[in-house]
């Protein structure tokens, strides 16, 4: 399959300005994690995927660990896999850059991911893709607080041209057997609180999308 990323020239023109030509650097993904650092198997596959696709190494940090790699002295990109503009986002990953810094790290901060223009270009893919005559679709998202995060989601929903529920609020409306709906939830990597869906065979994550992963991959090989 080849996805709608593949046919975009250079994704990332502004980032290669001042890379050595031909000098790729190793990758660090921050994600979110659960409980005690796990990160899910999905997650593992794919960085294993894209450190074969780039020949360099690919370190995952779950924010929820609380034993931390030791970085290797090879130049480095950290990326946030993160969707919103949470606190993540704006407290934790600051943080790791200035840690991985004042071990004298040579590091470089890609934007969150849910800020890619490529990334949304992905999410408007599979929504033109979808068929909704069996119910319409809905992006549900984690529930959130009034502040960036869902000044973003607002957003976000305007250029989907879609619905867009929390969890509680869509599976209140499951339970009550209203309109059926097709979701797409909003989650990079499946989380426990959508663990009964999976459990029926429904995705619940956008890793488990062949789009989205596929395109995640181009994108990650692409950085210089």
């Amino acid at each position: 399959m080849t996805s709608p990323v593949s046919d975009v020239l250079d994704p990332w023109p502004l980032l290669r300005k001042h890379e050595e030509v031909g000098c790729k650097r190793a990758l660090r993904l921050i994600v979110h994690g659960r409980a005690g650092g796990y990160v899910p198997s999905c997650v593992r596959s794919f960085a294993l995927q894209v450190a074969q696709r780039r020949g360099t190494p690919v370190l995952v940090e779950a924010l929820t660990a609380t034993d931390r790699h030791e970085q290797s002295a090879d130049p480095i990109w950290l990326v946030p896999l993160l969707l919103l503009p949470g606190s993540h986002v704006r407290e934790d990953v600051p943080l790791i850059r200035q840690r991985l810094q004042q071990q004298g790290v040579n590091i470089r901060l890609v934007p969150f991911l849910g800020a890619w223009p490529s990334w949304w270009r992905l999410l408007q893919e599979w929504v033109q893709r979808q068929d909704c005559r069996d119910g319409s679709l809905v992006l549900v998202h984690h529930p959130l607080r009034q502040g960036v995060a869902h000044r973003y989601l607002s957003l976000l929903q305007q250029r989907l041209a879609l619905p867009m529920l929390s969890w509680d609020d869509w599976h209140a409306d499951l339970a009550a057997a209203k309109e059926a709906s097709k979701p797409l939830f909003l989650a990079l990597a499946p989380i426990q609180m959508t663990q009964t869906l999976r459990d029926s065979g429904v995705m619940t994550s956008l890793l488990e999308i062949e789009l989205f992963r596929l395109g995640l991959i181009d994108l990650l090989a692409a950085l210089p």
